[in-house]
């Protein structure tokens, strides 16, 4: 570290004399014999003058054409990825067919560095990163040949910790030396790792997650089930803890308060007994409804247990289940005091789409009109005398600011999965069989 602060000090020296020219500013002011025109008429614009000064020293050394600018050693940024994922770049117009067949989707820096070495001996005493010290890549044959002059000096690129398995495969290659497959960089002491995490926590990069368990024990003597669940959300979310499922095996009894007491009052049995697994399920299940809410899922956490089938099927889909959990007797007071205050005109409207959806027309309807003439006023009752009954009723809207306005609502992009930015050949990012498909049928 300490080489590198003292490149870092010569160079910026070495910048900074060489940065620019040297500049002399002159200014000429009238005499008071001599004076052309009054002291206080004197025009600053036309009497400054902005020269040049080019000292004897840089034109020496501009004249013998030394180089004003360089550093040394060169650094390469190397790059890596996981078993077939690196990156093929192709224009859209090209066969696929021959876009598979070319050598680059099959070889990469990668793959390239683990085939020098089965065949260069010498380099399987050096890490990746160090590769580049003795070896250079030639991108057109995609390959790795001896350095024959020079240093250099190489630099892994940076990834988020949100990558997991790339990031655990980026902290291992800092470590390992001479790898010729994938597999080889999971090894560590001659066993295997089935992930590049555990062959991490097996080389002791990572630590047990151990404050984790401290802080929601230590949150547990003072606060509910639901802050609990809270808390656990925003450790998953922040992506700072190496192993969510040791945290969770630890702590799932104490993330579970409260929910039997809430089965208990659903169904109305206060004697309601439930088992570690269905407690467990049901209090993932809870887990899921705040990550669903930051767009994310237990599904992203492999290592995280998810809700078993039969679990969701009992409880039903989840998204169905939040569309139909409103307050209906609190729907039925906010629809009768919307209702009374429409206009005839507002009335006419709210009788019609009624009438279409009560008798399964499917039709669409176009409301328009200036900026505060009430159409948001328009989709409240509306909305109150659908959800009412428990009928489901998705209120979208194009911006954040009015999708607020809209009672449960949510923005166009975010309930159906349009991308960001949406093109004339843009699709909605929904799957068959996701929970959101059965949703909108």
């Amino acid at each position: 570290m300490e080489w590198f602060n003292q490149s870092t000090s010569v160079k910026y020296l070495f910048k900074y004399i060489n940065k620019g020219y040297d500049r002399i500013t002159v200014v000429i002011e009238p005499t008071d014999g001599g004076a052309s025109q009054a002291p206080g008429n004197i025009d600053e614009v036309k009497q400054y003058l902005d020269c040049r000064y080019v000292s004897p020293s840089e034109a020496c050394w501009r004249i013998f054409k030394f180089p004003i600018h360089g550093r040394q050693p060169a650094v390469e940024r190397l790059y890596f990825h996981l078993p077939r994922e690196q990156p093929v770049y192709f224009n859209d117009h090209e066969d696929i067919d021959n876009i598979l067949s070319r050598p680059i989707v099959s070889e990469s820096m990668f793959t390239s560095w683990m085939e020098s070495n089965k065949k260069y001996p010498e380099g399987r005493t050096l890490g990746y990163a160090q590769y580049v010290s003795k070896f250079v890549y030639v991108k057109k044959t995609r390959s790795w040949k001896p350095r024959k002059s020079g240093y250099t000096i190489g630099r892994l690129i940076w990834v988020s910790p949100c990558t997991s398995e790339l990031y655990y495969l980026r902290m291992m290659l800092t470590v390992v030396k001479g790898s010729t497959c994938f597999e080889d960089i999971r090894t560590f002491s001659n066993i295997q790792y089935e992930t590049f995490r555990d062959a991490c926590f097996a080389c002791g990069l990572l630590k047990d997650d151990r404050e984790y368990i401290e802080a929601l024990r230590e949150v547990n003597d003072w606060g509910s089930g639901f802050y609990l669940r809270k808390l656990f959300v925003t450790m998953l979310l922040s992506t700072s803890m190496n192993r969510p499922n040791h945290v969770w095996e630890n702590t799932w009894q104490w993330l579970s308060d409260g929910i039997l007491y809430n089965q208990r009052n659903i169904s109305n049995n206060q004697g309601l007994v439930l088992s570690d697994e269905q407690l467990q399920n049901l209090t993932l299940l809870e887990i899921e409804k705040p990550l669903e809410g930051n767009r994310r899922s237990l599904k992203e956490y492999p290592s995280m247990p998810y809700p078993n089938g039969y679990i969701t099927s009992q409880l039903g889909n989840r998204l169905i289940y939040q569309e139909l959990n409103y307050d209906t007797d609190e729907l039925k007071r906010n629809f009768h005091t919307f209702f009374n205050s429409l206009t005839e005109e507002q009335y006419q409207i709210f009788k019609t789409i009624m009438q279409a959806v009560n008798r399964q027309e499917g039709r669409m309807f176009f409301l328009y009109g200036y900026g505060g003439t009430g159409k948001t006023h328009m989709w409240r009752p509306l909305t109150y005398a659908l959800r009412s009954p428990k009928h489901i009723v998705l209120t979208v809207a194009s911006s954040s600011i009015a999708s607020l306005l809209l009672p449960g609502g949510r923005t166009t992009h975010s309930k159906y999965k349009l991308t960001v930015p949406t093109f004339d050949n843009s699709v909605c990012n929904i799957h068959q069989g996701t929970e959101l498909a059965e949703l909108l049928k």
